[in-house]
C-alpha cells in the first residue's frame, strides 16, 4: 500500500508504548477523575499509583470520554502528513460517548482527510491485541479495504478474560450491576468475566468463579480452549497477559505456564496496565486477551 496511515487510539491498551512498534501513532489519554480531581497518565500517575491509593484510602474514581479537543489537535497536527487516519476505539458499549464523539469528528473532517473509526468491542488488553494486529496488517502493505475487512474479522475473533478479586471496582466504574458485585463480595471467590468479539451486545459477562488464583487461571485457559474448538483453530495468533498490580508476577507466571502446557500460540506479550484501566479492575486483578486469527 502506497498510502501513509496514522493510527489514533486511547491509552486503555494494556500495552506500553514500546510494545506497539509503530511510529505513526497518536495515543490519546483518557481523563481520570479521582476524588473530583482530573488526572492523566504520566510517570507519576500510573496504574500502580491508583491501585496503591485504592488500598490506602477509600477514594472514588472514574474515567471520562476522550476529550474532543485532544482528538482534533491530533488530527490537525497530522492531517497534512498522512493520507488516511485509522481511529481504533474501545468498545462503544463501554464508552458510547467516545465513539459518538469520534463519529462527529470524522464527519467534521470528511472533506479534509479520510478517517476510519474502528469499534474494537474490547477494553484494555483486548484493544491492545487488536492494535498489534492492525499494525501487522498495515506493515503487510495491504489495501485499506483489505485492512478494514480483516480487522473486523480479527475483532470477531478476539476474546478477553479478566480475574477480578473485588467486583466492586467494576461496579463503581459502571461496568456491571450492583447485584453481580454483591454476589462476588459475599464469598471468598475470584470472579472471572469475559468480553467476546463475537457477542453482538459486546457486554462484560460472568464466566466462572475460582477459589484460588490457579483455579481462576484454569477457567481462563479452559474457556479459550473451547473458543478454539468452536472457531476451528489449532493455535492462537496473539496473546496479551496483563496484571493490573505490581507484585502479581506469580499469577501471570502460572497463567503463562498453563497456556504453554495446553495451548499453541504464535506470539505472546506481557502487557502493561495504564492509569485508566486500574479504575475498573482494582487491586489484585489480572487478565488475558486472545486473538485467534
Amino acid at each position: 500500500m502506497d498510502k501513509k496511515i496514522l493510527i489514533i487510539t486511547g491509552d486503555n491498551l494494556g500495552l506500553g508504548n514500546d510494545q506497539i512498534r509503530y511510529d505513526d501513532i497518536e495515543i490519546l489519554k483518557f481523563p481520570v477523575i479521582i476524588a473530583d480531581k482530573e488526572y492523566r497518565e504520566s510517570e507519576e500517575y500510573t496504574a500502580n499509583y491508583l491501585i496503591d491509593l485504592f488500598k490506602r484510602e477509600k477514594v472514588s474514581a472514574h474515567t471520562q470520554a476522550i476529550v474532543k479537543g485532544d482528538l482534533i489537535d491530533a488530527i490537525e497536527k497530522n492531517k497534512n502528513s498522512y493520507d488516511i487516519i485509522v481511529h481504533l476505539i474501545m468498545s462503544s458499549t463501554m464508552s458510547a460517548a467516545t465513539f459518538q464523539m469520534a463519529e462527529s469528528v470524522k464527519k467534521q473532517y470528511e472533506s479534509v482527510i479520510p478517517i476510519i473509526n474502528i469499534n474494537s468491542k474490547q477494553v484494555s488488553s483486548g484493544v491492545g491485541v487488536i492494535l498489534l494486529r492492525l499494525v501487522d496488517l498495515i506493515k503487510e502493505n495491504k489495501k485499506m479495504e483489505e485492512i478494514e475487512n480483516e480487522i473486523n474479522f480479527i475483532i470477531k475473533n478476539t476474546f478477553s478474560f479478566f480475574a477480578l478479586p473485588d467486583l466492586g471496582f467494576l461496579y463503581r466504574g459502571g461496568r456491571i450491576g450492583k447485584a453481580k458485585s454483591f454476589l462476588g463480595s459475599i464469598v471468598k471467590i475470584i470472579p472471572v468475566v469475559g468480553l467476546f468479539g463475537d457477542d453482538p451486545e459486546s457486554i462484560i459477562i460472568p464466566i466462572g468463579k475460582g477459589r484460588t488464583h490457579k483455579s481462576a487461571n484454569e477457567i481462563i485457559v479452559n474457556n479459550i480452549k473451547r473458543k478454539m474448538i468452536q472457531v476451528e483453530v489449532e493455535s492462537v495468533k496473539l496473546v496479551n497477559l496483563i496484571s493490573f498490580e505490581e507484585g502479581n508476577e506469580k499469577v501471570i507466571e502460572d497463567l503463562n505456564n498453563q497456556l504453554k502446557e495446553q495451548i499453541k500460540f504464535d506470539r505472546m506479550v506481557i502487557g502493561k496496565p495504564r492509569l485508566a484501566e486500574a479504575i475498573h479492575t482494582g487491586p489484585g486483578s489480572w487478565g488475558a486477551s486472545f486473538v485467534l486469527k
